[in-house]
């Protein structure tokens, strides 16, 4: 809300740095440059910001009178809240509300479809029914208008004032702001959280873009084997035994699914490439699995297939042909892309795919 509010306060602070700077030329040695700059200026500022979102504040409670006085004072039967205090609400979670009431987008993804007039009182427009909600924007539903708000996401931080009703979102949800429907990870991110194959980068945020390193995905096959011990001897030279990834990572090197990165290294906080992941998740298969790999699919249709390394060939032909790696499609042309880090997003949808096809 700030950015639209800023311009005003701007424009206070220079009528008042003008007033000051006239005082200074007129003889007043009292007022220096270094106090305008570092004390004046910004001071005004301030007061211009807290000014502007006063006046904000009076007009959407003006606003929000008017209307609910058109509405009759009452609204419709059901819940009531009294201010736009932040509430946590699942994916797929209905909120309906009616003339007068008001909603702030916190966090995380939701859209509103209407019957009439909601207006973006922060951006000072009308919103067009089934449209997304902007973060820390605030919204007032206008007159003879009902409003439903969905959340798009695992979860969503609004707030809600005035009256509403409630219809059940998903029982079964992920807690992550950063996963929206509309993602082509979406279904892949649900499944990896529902299974405990791994969890968001905290509570609240999967972080879908981050890249996943080494130990992160050691961890994971691991789990998929039901965490087993190991009186493997093999040690690595960068795993320190009390580290939280060590029993997994001994356990892979005791069952041929990693051998390490050479040296006596495992390189744990390496970002796993993805031809590396596939060629662990071929190992577990293959190495831990006892299965039969096959020869795999046929990769000369891939515009950088001079790009994988020839160790990670039988597990990138096997990976294809079982679905946990279609490549990478920009036009008509199609990659591997072998060298490039995998996101958490994508390592959601191989293991998702590795899991139902392999498992």
């Amino acid at each position: 809300m700030k950015k639209h509010l800023r311009p005003l306060g701007l424009i206070l602070a220079f009528l008042l740095l003008t007033a000051g700077a006239y005082a200074a030329v007129s003889g007043d040695s009292i007022i220096s440059l270094s106090y305008l700059q570092n004390t004046f200026f910004p001071q005004a500022v301030q007061t211009g910001e807290e000014t502007a979102n006063k006046a904000l504040q009076e007009t959407y409670d003006s606003a929000k009178k008017q209307l609910d006085a058109a509405q009759g004072g009452g609204g419709s039967a059901g819940l009531y809240s009294g201010t736009l205090q932040r509430q946590e609400w699942p994916d797929g979670q209905i909120v309906t509300l009616s003339t007068g009431a008001g909603f702030l987008m916190l966090e995380g993804s939701a859209n509103v479809v209407h019957t009439g007039a909601v207006v973006d009182v922060t951006a000072g427009a009308e919103v067009p029914s089934g449209s997304l909600l902007v973060r820390n924007h605030r919204y007032l539903v206008g007159e003879n208008t009902d409003a439903a708000v969905t959340v798009r996401s695992g979860q969503a931080a609004i707030g809600f004032q005035g009256s509403y009703t409630l219809t059940a979102g998903k029982s079964e949800h992920t807690p992550f702001y950063d996963v929206s429907q509309s993602d082509w990870f979406y279904a892949p991110v649900g499944y990896a959280y529902e299974k405990g194959l791994f969890s968001g980068m905290d509570a609240g945020h999967f972080v879908p873009g981050a890249s996943m390193n080494r130990a992160m995905l050691m961890s994971v096959l691991h789990r998929l084997a039901g965490t087993p011990g190991t009186a493997s001897q093999i040690a690595f030279n960068d795993v320190p035994g009390n580290s939280w990834y060590a029993q997994a990572v001994l356990w892979g090197a005791s069952q041929g699914i990693t051998s390490g990165t050479g040296n006596g290294n495992f390189n744990p906080d390496g970002l796993v490439t993805r031809e590396q992941a596939v060629a662990m998740m071929y190992n577990y298969a293959v190495k831990y699995m006892g299965l039969s790999a096959g020869p795999g699919a046929d990769l000369s249709r891939y515009a950088d297939l001079s790009r994988l390394s020839s160790w990670a060939r039988p597990a990138m032909a096997w990976a294809v042909e079982e679905g946990i790696v279609s490549g990478v499609a920009s036009g008509s042309v199609l990659t591997l892309e072998p060298q490039r880090s995998a996101t958490r997003a994508e390592m959601a949808t191989m293991l998702r795919a590795f899991c139902e096809n392999i498992l």
